[in-house]
């Protein structure tokens, strides 16, 4: 089959979109199909990556497109366009083409096209981070946020008439029976939708990987994620500073460098200033292979988000046995063992605790452990499942 993923970020990012993302793409060219992922560089379109690539046998075509959803999307040149958006598709000819993603360009410059379509059509979802029907324009024009007044306003209209458009969708997927995305579904009484979890690289669950939760001279915390507001580096950052501990380290793994990271290089000036013994590093554009390397050697995952759907970085940690301190997002408080906190100073007191009890570590990376391996986390019977279902799916419309 000639498949086509619309994805708005793909490698060598290394966030969660694009590691699933990548490994369904890759485990698809594994099998014998031609793949062809259309994406967009990092920072808005500003990253400096080839236009055409190829990694894994997998075909990339990247444009630039700048998302500040829901006020704007906009392609900073004539090769990041709707149009060009929609011919791709076109000259590709997919027999299955997947979006990834809705509140970005993937899904909203195809809409409106979807009818003309005559490929399978795949929706694939990572939540909907704006779908926040208890929050009201008022709100904001009770504070005077003009700007944020209009974004709810518009987020609230998109999300009136979203069903309309993963209706026509041969497939939807979720990444868990009680996704937001999921829920909305249920409430609109959308019944083209099935649940494929997250799966974790195999290495992951190698011996090697496994954490030993020794004393350690110095303790690090980990945490792997974009620099964004909505990851909220920031309170980690403060909370980190604020924590009476001896020499530690928090190391903050992102793609690229952008202004909310400038931000939080500024934020460190102002907290740490004086603790020699602390120290905060910053992991730009590493590859995989360094990636899985610092689940190894750090000791404590650490998640500030304010939200989250189903994180594959907590899966990640947990099956290395990490022990986990996180907000009340996603799955989180699922994780046997993890430390949930509700705000900085909580995210402290969890740091210090884990810092001086190695046994409490132990204890709760070896629950987060057990309690990954019931969840049926492996990638290749998540490409089983993704290839058995498109042929079913393209097999219904040829009949």
């Amino acid at each position: 089959m000639r498949i086509m993923f619309a994805v708005p970020c793909y490698w060598p990012s290394q966030d969660g979109v694009t590691i699933i993302t990548s490994y369904l793409a890759e485990g698809l060219v594994a099998k014998g199909h031609e793949v062809f992922v259309l994406t967009s560089a990092g920072d808005g379109g500003r990253q400096i990556l080839p236009e055409e690539d190829n990694h894994a046998g997998v075909k990339i075509r990247r444009m630039r497109v700048h998302t500040r959803w829901p006020l704007f999307i906009r392609g900073r040149d004539q090769k990041s366009t709707k149009g060009v958006y929609r011919k791709a598709v076109k000259d590709f000819a997919p027999d299955v083409l997947v979006v990834v993603c809705a509140q970005t360009w993937t899904l909203d410059w195809i809409m409106p096209c979807l009818k003309k379509l005559d490929c399978v059509k795949v929706f694939y979802s990572h939540g909907y981070s704006a779908w926040k029907p208890e929050i009201s324009c008022g709100c904001f024009l009770k504070k005077r946020d003009i700007v944020g007044a209009w974004a709810a306003y518009r987020a609230k209209r998109y999300y009136k008439r979203l069903y309309r458009y993963i209706r026509l969708f041969d497939r939807a997927i979720y990444l868990s029976e009680d996704s937001n995305a999921a829920v909305y579904a249920e409430q609109f009484g959308l019944t083209n939708g099935r649940v494929l979890k997250n799966a974790i690289d195999d290495r992951f669950f190698g011996e090697e990987m496994r954490h030993g939760y020794e004393e350690k001279a110095c303790v690090s915390y980990l945490f792997v994620a974009n620099y964004n507001q909505n990851k909220n580096q920031e309170m980690l950052i403060r909370a980190f500073a604020a924590a009476e501990i001896g020499k530690s380290r928090l190391i903050l793994v992102g793609f690229e460098e952008n202004t909310y990271y400038e931000h939080l290089r500024e934020v460190i000036g102002e907290t740490l200033h004086g603790q020699p013994d602390k120290e905060v590093r910053f992991c730009i554009r590493y590859d995989r292979e360094k990636v899985i390397d610092l689940y190894r050697t750090s000791d404590v995952f650490t998640c500030s988000s304010l939200s989250e759907n189903y994180p594959i970085v907590a899966h990640e940690a947990a099956a290395v046995g990490m022990p986990v301190i996180s907000t009340n997002v996603g799955i989180y408080d699922r994780i046997d063992g993890a430390y949930i906190v509700e705000d900085a100073a909580q995210m402290t007191r969890a740091m210090e605790e884990l810092y001086y009890d190695a046994g409490e570590r132990a204890r709760r990376g070896q629950a987060a452990y057990e309690w990954v391996c019931g969840q049926g986390c492996r990638i290749r019977d998540k490409v089983d499942w993704m290839e058995r279902d498109m042929r079913e799916l393209s097999e219904r419309k040829s009949n």
